[in-house]
């Protein structure tokens, strides 16, 4: 199975995303396989095989960090609760 490396996972959600996608490819296993990076509800979701439950948990509060965070400029933002949820400051959700 391919892995998506860094660079296209940053292209699959906004750019106020890709610290955290930093954070989270800085500590997968060499033999980890990234098989999507989406955003969903507002949040940033990454699935990944092959790697432990440790890293697991560190994903999880990667996403959960997400929601915290504007997708579009890496502000701090919140989830908009109508329409299609999306995680954006002030400046963005208009």
């Amino acid at each position: 199975m391919m892995s998506i490396c860094r660079d296209d996972a940053k292209q699959c959600v906004g750019k106020g995303w890709s610290a955290l996608l930093d954070e989270v490819y800085d500590r997968l296993p060499e033999d980890a396989v990234v098989s999507d990076v989406k955003e969903k509800y507002g949040s940033l979701r990454i699935y990944v095989d092959g790697v432990s439950m440790e890293i697991l948990d560190f994903i999880y509060d990667i996403e959960e960090r997400s929601l915290k965070i504007c997708e579009t400029c890496g502000a701090a933002g919140k989830p908009n609760l109508t329409g299609w949820i999306k995680t954006l400051c002030d400046e963005h959700s208009h």
